[in-house]
């Protein structure tokens, strides 16, 4: 039975679910898959299991820029689990990652995700900005010591 932080190789129906039903709320179906970056092999999925039920995710993908090699994309935390220091404890694990092979880590973050990736220690490093049908985002970024 999974538990806890567990990296995964590639994206099943209980994360594509997880992540529709979390950040893809009024849209179709199908647009929680990430066409190009859930096939990519250096694409890495880290996930946070409680009793072998998937509970919270995120994509890691290569994409860098300055500093950065990595993006999060599609991190989601099940309503019932929130405020419990699981999406905190994902990001860890990809800070983690990256401190290990010597690079940073980019996202563009919900506006209610923000205060988490503070904790974690991200910076905002963009202006306020809209995705259309998401909502409302910050890029932010962290830098490995």
């Amino acid at each position: 039975m999974k538990q806890g932080l567990v990296w995964e190789e590639y994206v099943d129906d209980a994360h594509l679910n997880m992540r529709y039903d979390v950040l893809r709320e009024g849209l179709p179906r199908g647009t929680e898959h990430y066409p190009g970056i859930d096939e990519d092999p250096t694409t890495s999925f880290l996930c946070f299991y409680e009793n072998g039920e998937l509970i919270g995710c995120s994509t890691l993908q290569v994409d860098g820029r300055d500093g950065c090699k990595y993006r999060i994309r599609g991190m989601a935390v099940s309503p019932g689990f929130r405020n419990r220091g699981i999406g905190s404890r994902i990001v860890r694990g990809l800070q983690e990652h990256a401190t290990q092979n010597g690079s940073g880590i980019w996202c563009n973050a919900r506006i209610k995700a923000v205060t988490m990736y503070e904790r974690c220690g991200f910076k905002i490093v963009s202006d306020i900005f809209e995705i259309e049908g998401i909502g409302l985002h910050y890029d932010m970024e962290w830098k490995s010591d």
